[in-house]
């Protein structure tokens, strides 16, 4: 793919919606990052009311490019582990746990407090809600399915959602290449990635699910990493059709 044939615009955008009709059309979308010169997407209310971006910091070439245009809530769920000025060890050892590691990484520790805060956002928003990290897969995928499994929608749909990304995956990593800043992980062409780490398959999606049920569930996991029933129920009051 050359430089002239990278979209201007979000590859891996959709409002959740379309995945389960168990959620109301409109109110909590996922993508991948937006880019600066983006054309404007097609669907629905946009921009959105709320912005969540999970990216380090280190995966910013450039400032938000909807900052003044609706509210970003910067929320690193990574940690800086996607940027290569983590310890080389952790790096490693991150990149050889596989997206079920990742996944499991972040029900535990700064990252828990933080995918808490991530569905306070959603559940409060007055307007539309749009999650995003660099590829709108992975962090994205588990905040969205931690979203979708405490409002009630069945694990075979939350799964069908996470791997519609596979197909967007190649004008992802163009994207990414293009603009995200140099030293984070995904940029270093050097590095010995596992292709599933590069991928959206089912069985990831479906590990974090089993995971998610061996703590007890979706609601008994929040509120044991510091969420409240009351943001449950506006959860469930903002998302369900």
């Amino acid at each position: 793919m050359s430089i002239r044939e990278i979209p201007r615009g979000l590859v891996n955008l959709r409002d959740v919606a379309s995945s389960t009709a168990r959620v109301r059309p409109g109110v909590l979308l996922r993508s991948d990052a937006p880019h600066s010169g983006d054309d404007a997407p097609e669907v629905g209310e946009w921009p959105p009311a709320v912005v969540v971006d999970l990216r380090d910091d280190a995966e910013k070439s450039e400032d938000h490019p909807l900052l003044g245009v609706c509210r970003v809530v910067d929320l690193p769920l990574l940690g800086g582990r996607a940027t290569m000025d983590a310890d080389e060890e952790d790096v490693a050892a991150f990149l050889r746990a596989g997206l079920g590691g990742m996944y499991a990484s972040m029900l535990e520790g700064e990252a828990a407090v933080l995918l808490v805060r991530a569905i306070e956002e959603i559940a409060r928003a007055d307007g539309p809600v749009l999650v995003h990290c660099t590829a709108g897969k992975d962090r994205t995928g588990v905040t969205v399915a931690l979203a979708l499994a405490l409002v009630g929608v069945p694990d075979d749909e939350i799964v069908a959602d996470y791997v519609r990304t596979a197909e967007n995956m190649p004008h992802v990593h163009a994207r990414a290449r293009r603009t995200v800043a140099a030293r984070t992980v995904g940029a270093q062409l050097a590095l010995d990635i596992p292709k599933e780490i590069l991928s959206a398959p089912a069985a990831a999606m479906e590990g974090f699910l089993d995971d998610l049920a061996s703590r007890g569930g979706a609601e008994a996991w929040f509120l044991a990493a510091g969420g409240t029933p009351e943001t449950v129920a506006a959860l469930r009051r903002r998302l369900r059709a």
